[in-house]
């Protein structure tokens, strides 16, 4: 366990690559939010926003891609060879998040019927096992169960897969990933620090004034962004650990 932390920190403490984190998820967060707002009227405002979609794609995959192969192995010396683009890499990582976002979207999907499964639930549940709230208390559950699958689950079982074709591994080294307890409790923890604390952070309202509303709200942000930036560095070193084929453990 101790050298499962020591590999994590290591990718941590390696502030160029945080920098380049904060700095770059802003921007491509901040292009995002740009290229809603390109009008498409003429030809040449298409071109311009398929041309700047590729490249936020592009960016997009350059900087986590190169950040799972880093944290392979990460070494500071090889920080600047790890961001070399790499076809095959880049391909990997896009196909992955395309997969993710695809099992992601069918869970968020199913939010959207779940007040009526719970009704149904409740109507036909025995009364001995129905709650004195009536549905919400299986809605309220089934949203519990639908954020865990969402933020915890899946990208627990998909992420590894991809960061071993990243890195030049093959899929059995992320089927060893899934194979061990201590993956699972690492990203459990990730999913807390990156999800959970910045969702308490962003419902927190503290303050009366304007001004104190303006300034918790920034200050809010700011540490929720920095948790998220935190946990996904900590997620990518547990994946490097574990795909790495010097690392990962034998089961």
């Amino acid at each position: 366990m101790r050298e499962l932390s020591s590999h994590c920190l290591a990718v941590l403490r390696t502030w160029r690559l945080v920098v380049l984190h904060i700095v770059g998820n802003a921007l491509l967060l901040t292009g995002a939010a740009l290229w809603l707002l390109v009008p498409e009227e003429h030809v040449w405002q298409l071109v311009f926003a398929v041309v700047s979609a590729l490249l936020v794609v592009f960016l997009f995959v350059w900087l986590h891609a190169g950040t799972l192969i880093y944290a392979a192995d990460p070494a500071p010396e090889k920080l600047l060879a790890a961001f070399r683009p790499r076809v095959r890499s880049l391909a990997w990582l896009l196909f992955g998040v395309m997969i993710l976002y695809a099992c992601l979207w069918v869970v968020a999907s199913w939010s959207d019927s779940l007040a009526q499964a719970s009704g149904y639930l409740y109507s036909k549940a025995p009364s001995a096992l129905r709650p004195i709230r009536g549905g919400s208390t299986y809605y309220q559950l089934g949203a519990y169960l639908l954020a865990i699958l969402f933020w915890y689950v899946l990208p627990a079982m998909l992420l590894p897969w991809t960061a071993a074709k990243v890195t030049g591994r093959s899929f059995r080294q992320g089927l060893k990933a899934l194979l061990n307890w201590r993956y699972w409790l690492g990203m459990a923890a990730a999913a807390c620090v990156g999800v959970w604390l910045p969702q308490l952070l962003l419902q927190w309202k503290p303050g009366t004034g304007l001004s104190q509303e303006t300034a918790s709200i920034a200050i809010r942000l700011a540490v929720a962004y920095a948790l998220a930036t935190a946990a996904w560095l900590t997620t990518a070193g547990l994946l490097g650990y574990f795909v790495s084929g010097e690392n990962a453990p034998q089961v």
